[in-house]
């Protein structure tokens, strides 16, 4: 009786690893890297980014969203939506998160105002 536990304890372990991780690993952030080519201000921000491809090195001009939601970086320091005075020409990264939307940004980071 005491071997059918020790027989258990590896399935318990991976049913354990499955639900504590499981989210993490099926969560599908995608980085892009670019330059801002335009910006459409209202309720929610619409964006157009020359990414840069890192394998090809070649830029492509890509759609992507911004609402209260998303949290926006200028430097090191969180600011609102409508502080973040995103310009055209500035350096950005977006963190979207694939599985809820392929344009909506989770995470904006822009650089330190000078």
């Amino acid at each position: 009786m005491s071997r059918v536990p020790a027989r258990l304890a590896p399935l318990a372990l991976v049913l354990v690893l499955l639900v504590v991780a499981g989210p993490v690993v099926l969560a599908h952030e995608v980085t892009y890297k670019g330059t801002v080519a335009s910006v459409e201000t209202g309720k929610t921000i619409k964006l157009r980014v020359n990414v840069v491809d890192e394998k090809t090195k070649k830029t492509t001009a890509m759609p992507f969203e911004a609402d209260e939601e998303t949290d926006i970086y200028r430097g090191a320091v969180k600011v609102k939506l409508a502080d973040a005075a995103i310009q055209k020409g500035e350096a950005i990264t977006l963190v979207v998160n694939t599985d809820d939307s392929k344009t909506m940004a989770d995470t904006i980071h822009l650089p330190a105002k000078k």
